[in-house]
Protein backbone atom coordinates (compact mmCIF):
# COMPACT_ATOMS: atom_id res chain seq x y z
CA UNK A 1 0.00 0.00 0.00
CA UNK A 2 1.44 3.35 -1.09
CA UNK A 3 -0.98 5.35 1.03
CA UNK A 4 -4.64 5.43 2.01
CA UNK A 5 -7.02 8.24 1.10
CA UNK A 6 -9.70 9.24 3.61
CA UNK A 7 -12.70 11.10 2.21
CA UNK A 8 -15.11 12.49 4.81
CA UNK A 9 -18.39 12.35 2.90
CA UNK A 10 -21.44 14.62 3.21
CA UNK A 11 -19.76 16.27 6.16
CA UNK A 12 -21.88 18.37 8.49
CA UNK A 13 -19.81 21.49 7.86
CA UNK A 14 -21.34 24.60 6.29
CA UNK A 15 -21.88 28.32 6.69
CA UNK A 16 -25.26 29.70 7.73
CA UNK A 17 -27.87 28.88 5.03
CA UNK A 18 -29.37 31.85 3.19
CA UNK A 19 -32.80 31.28 4.72
CA UNK A 20 -31.39 31.88 8.21
CA UNK A 21 -29.15 34.89 7.58
CA UNK A 22 -31.75 37.43 8.73
CA UNK A 23 -32.75 35.46 11.84
CA UNK A 24 -32.21 37.56 15.00
CA UNK A 25 -30.51 34.65 16.79
CA UNK A 26 -28.00 34.25 13.95
CA UNK A 27 -27.30 37.98 13.79
CA UNK A 28 -26.76 38.10 17.56
CA UNK A 29 -24.44 35.09 17.45
CA UNK A 30 -22.46 36.58 14.56
CA UNK A 31 -21.92 39.78 16.54
CA UNK A 32 -20.78 37.79 19.55
CA UNK A 33 -18.34 35.84 17.38
CA UNK A 34 -17.21 39.05 15.57
CA UNK A 35 -18.06 37.35 12.28
CA UNK A 36 -20.06 38.20 9.16
CA UNK A 37 -23.27 36.07 9.36
CA UNK A 38 -22.52 34.78 5.82
CA UNK A 39 -19.36 33.09 7.11
CA UNK A 40 -20.61 31.96 10.49
CA UNK A 41 -20.43 28.17 10.80
CA UNK A 42 -23.76 26.42 11.39
CA UNK A 43 -23.55 24.70 14.77
CA UNK A 44 -26.43 22.81 16.35
CA UNK A 45 -25.06 23.52 19.83
CA UNK A 46 -25.79 27.22 19.27
CA UNK A 47 -28.36 27.27 16.48
CA UNK A 48 -30.63 24.31 17.24
CA UNK A 49 -33.84 26.31 17.64
CA UNK A 50 -33.54 28.05 14.28
CA UNK A 51 -32.29 25.13 12.21
CA UNK A 52 -34.75 22.37 13.11
CA UNK A 53 -36.93 23.13 10.06
CA UNK A 54 -34.07 23.10 7.58
CA UNK A 55 -34.10 20.33 4.94
CA UNK A 56 -32.16 17.30 6.23
CA UNK A 57 -31.63 19.08 9.53
CA UNK A 58 -30.70 15.80 11.24
CA UNK A 59 -27.50 15.71 9.16
CA UNK A 60 -26.52 19.35 9.62
CA UNK A 61 -24.84 21.63 12.14
CA UNK A 62 -22.19 19.26 13.50
CA UNK A 63 -18.77 20.68 12.56
CA UNK A 64 -17.39 19.00 15.69
CA UNK A 65 -17.50 15.69 13.79
CA UNK A 66 -15.04 17.01 11.20
CA UNK A 67 -12.92 18.54 13.97
CA UNK A 68 -12.63 15.24 15.83
CA UNK A 69 -11.93 13.33 12.62
CA UNK A 70 -9.13 15.67 11.59
CA UNK A 71 -7.53 15.49 15.02
CA UNK A 72 -7.50 11.69 14.79
CA UNK A 73 -6.28 11.45 11.20
CA UNK A 74 -3.70 14.22 11.20
CA UNK A 75 -2.29 13.16 14.54
CA UNK A 76 -1.93 9.51 13.57
CA UNK A 77 1.26 7.56 12.94
CA UNK A 78 0.03 7.17 9.37
CA UNK A 79 0.14 10.94 8.93
CA UNK A 80 3.60 11.17 10.50
CA UNK A 81 4.83 8.60 7.99
CA UNK A 82 3.06 10.27 5.04
CA UNK A 83 0.84 7.24 4.49
CA UNK A 84 -2.52 9.00 4.60
CA UNK A 85 -4.21 11.88 2.79
CA UNK A 86 -7.51 13.51 3.73
CA UNK A 87 -10.24 15.30 1.82
CA UNK A 88 -13.52 16.71 3.10
CA UNK A 89 -16.73 16.66 1.10
CA UNK A 90 -19.40 18.86 2.70
CA UNK A 91 -23.15 18.46 2.70
CA UNK A 92 -23.27 21.30 0.14
CA UNK A 93 -20.80 19.59 -2.23
CA UNK A 94 -17.77 21.69 -1.36
CA UNK A 95 -14.48 19.78 -1.65
CA UNK A 96 -11.69 20.67 0.79
CA UNK A 97 -8.10 19.51 0.33
CA UNK A 98 -6.35 18.91 3.66
CA UNK A 99 -2.58 19.40 3.68
CA UNK A 100 -1.06 16.20 5.15
CA UNK A 101 1.19 18.34 7.33
CA UNK A 102 -1.60 20.29 9.03
CA UNK A 103 -2.20 19.91 12.75
CA UNK A 104 -5.73 21.21 13.36
CA UNK A 105 -6.36 23.48 16.34
CA UNK A 106 -7.29 21.39 19.35
CA UNK A 107 -9.45 24.18 20.68
CA UNK A 108 -12.89 23.87 19.09
CA UNK A 109 -13.56 27.63 18.88
CA UNK A 110 -10.23 28.14 17.13
CA UNK A 111 -11.17 25.39 14.67
CA UNK A 112 -14.52 27.08 13.95
CA UNK A 113 -12.71 30.35 13.33
CA UNK A 114 -10.39 28.59 10.89
CA UNK A 115 -13.36 27.10 9.02
CA UNK A 116 -15.02 30.52 8.75
CA UNK A 117 -11.82 31.90 7.26
CA UNK A 118 -11.61 28.97 4.84
CA UNK A 119 -15.12 29.53 3.48
CA UNK A 120 -14.46 33.26 3.20
CA UNK A 121 -11.03 33.16 1.57
CA UNK A 122 -11.04 29.77 -0.18
CA UNK A 123 -7.86 28.70 1.60
CA UNK A 124 -6.03 29.15 4.89
CA UNK A 125 -3.80 30.92 5.57
CA UNK A 126 -5.15 33.21 2.78
CA UNK A 127 -1.87 34.79 1.73
CA UNK A 128 0.46 31.83 2.14
CA UNK A 129 2.04 30.01 -0.80
CA UNK A 130 1.42 26.70 0.96
CA UNK A 131 -2.17 26.20 2.12
CA UNK A 132 -3.14 24.14 5.15
CA UNK A 133 -6.70 23.82 3.88
CA UNK A 134 -8.13 24.88 0.53
CA UNK A 135 -11.39 24.59 -1.36
CA UNK A 136 -10.74 22.87 -4.68
CA UNK A 137 -14.22 22.67 -6.20
CA UNK A 138 -17.66 21.11 -6.02
CA UNK A 139 -17.29 17.78 -7.81
CA UNK A 140 -16.25 14.75 -5.79
CA UNK A 141 -14.70 13.25 -8.90
CA UNK A 142 -11.97 15.87 -8.63
CA UNK A 143 -10.59 13.83 -5.73
CA UNK A 144 -10.66 10.69 -7.86
CA UNK A 145 -8.85 12.47 -10.69
CA UNK A 146 -6.18 13.87 -8.37
CA UNK A 147 -5.52 10.68 -6.42
CA UNK A 148 -6.39 7.95 -8.96
CA UNK A 149 -7.40 5.41 -6.27
CA UNK A 150 -7.45 1.80 -7.35
CA UNK A 151 -10.39 0.96 -5.05
CA UNK A 152 -13.18 3.10 -3.58
CA UNK A 153 -14.75 1.75 -0.40
CA UNK A 154 -17.73 3.24 1.41
CA UNK A 155 -18.11 2.39 5.10
CA UNK A 156 -21.82 2.44 5.86
CA UNK A 157 -23.80 0.97 8.77
CA UNK A 158 -27.08 0.86 6.84
CA UNK A 159 -26.41 -0.85 3.51
CA UNK A 160 -22.89 -2.16 4.03
CA UNK A 161 -21.85 -5.80 3.88
CA UNK A 162 -20.71 -6.82 7.37
CA UNK A 163 -16.99 -7.59 7.61
CA UNK A 164 -14.44 -7.73 10.42
CA UNK A 165 -11.78 -5.09 10.90
CA UNK A 166 -9.11 -7.69 10.13
CA UNK A 167 -10.83 -8.47 6.84
CA UNK A 168 -11.03 -4.77 5.95
CA UNK A 169 -7.36 -4.13 6.70
CA UNK A 170 -6.24 -7.19 4.76
CA UNK A 171 -8.48 -6.17 1.88
CA UNK A 172 -7.09 -2.64 1.84
CA UNK A 173 -3.54 -3.97 1.76
CA UNK A 174 -4.21 -5.51 -1.67
CA UNK A 175 -4.44 -2.07 -3.26
CA UNK A 176 -1.82 0.57 -4.03
CA UNK A 177 -3.96 3.55 -3.08
CA UNK A 178 -7.37 2.65 -1.63
CA UNK A 179 -9.86 5.42 -0.95
CA UNK A 180 -12.16 5.08 2.05
CA UNK A 181 -15.33 7.14 2.28
CA UNK A 182 -16.61 7.72 5.82
CA UNK A 183 -19.67 9.78 6.75
CA UNK A 184 -18.99 13.13 8.34
CA UNK A 185 -22.56 13.57 9.63
CA UNK A 186 -24.30 12.49 12.87
CA UNK A 187 -27.25 10.41 11.67
CA UNK A 188 -29.25 9.40 8.64
CA UNK A 189 -28.07 7.70 5.48
CA UNK A 190 -25.85 8.62 2.57
CA UNK A 191 -27.38 10.10 -0.57
CA UNK A 192 -27.98 7.60 -3.34
CA UNK A 193 -25.36 9.29 -5.53
CA UNK A 194 -22.75 8.53 -2.88
CA UNK A 195 -23.43 4.81 -3.06
CA UNK A 196 -22.92 4.94 -6.82
CA UNK A 197 -19.37 6.21 -6.31
CA UNK A 198 -18.24 3.14 -4.36
CA UNK A 199 -16.77 -0.13 -5.59
CA UNK A 200 -17.59 -1.73 -2.22
CA UNK A 201 -20.07 -0.81 0.51
CA UNK A 202 -18.96 -2.35 3.81
CA UNK A 203 -19.94 -2.31 7.47
CA UNK A 204 -17.34 -3.07 10.13
CA UNK A 205 -18.72 -5.35 12.85
CA UNK A 206 -22.24 -5.68 14.19
CA UNK A 207 -22.57 -2.33 15.92
CA UNK A 208 -23.32 1.13 14.64
CA UNK A 209 -20.31 3.38 15.21
CA UNK A 210 -19.93 7.12 14.94
CA UNK A 211 -17.28 8.71 12.74
CA UNK A 212 -14.59 9.11 15.40
CA UNK A 213 -15.10 5.56 16.70
CA UNK A 214 -14.68 3.87 13.33
CA UNK A 215 -11.77 6.13 12.43
CA UNK A 216 -9.95 5.40 15.68
CA UNK A 217 -10.25 1.64 15.16
CA UNK A 218 -9.39 1.80 11.46
CA UNK A 219 -6.33 3.99 11.89
CA UNK A 220 -4.96 1.89 14.74
CA UNK A 221 -5.53 -1.36 12.84
CA UNK A 222 -3.75 0.02 9.77
CA UNK A 223 -0.84 1.24 11.87
CA UNK A 224 -0.43 -2.19 13.46
CA UNK A 225 -0.68 -3.95 10.08
CA UNK A 226 1.96 -1.65 8.60
CA UNK A 227 4.33 -2.15 11.50
CA UNK A 228 4.32 1.46 12.65
CA UNK A 229 4.23 0.52 16.32
CA UNK A 230 7.62 -0.21 17.86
Amino acid sequence: MERVIILLMESSLETIPKELLSNPMIIKDARRMHEDPKYLILDRARHHKVMINLPKSEKRGRPDIVHQALLLIQGSLLARNKLIKTYIHTINDIIIDVNPEIRPPRNYNNFIGLMSQLFKEGKVPPGASKSLLRIIGHDIRQVFNIEAPDRKILLDDIKGKEVSMNYLVNYLSKFRKPLIMIGGFPRGSFEENTYLLADDVLKVGKYTMDTSSILCRLLTSLEIALGLFA
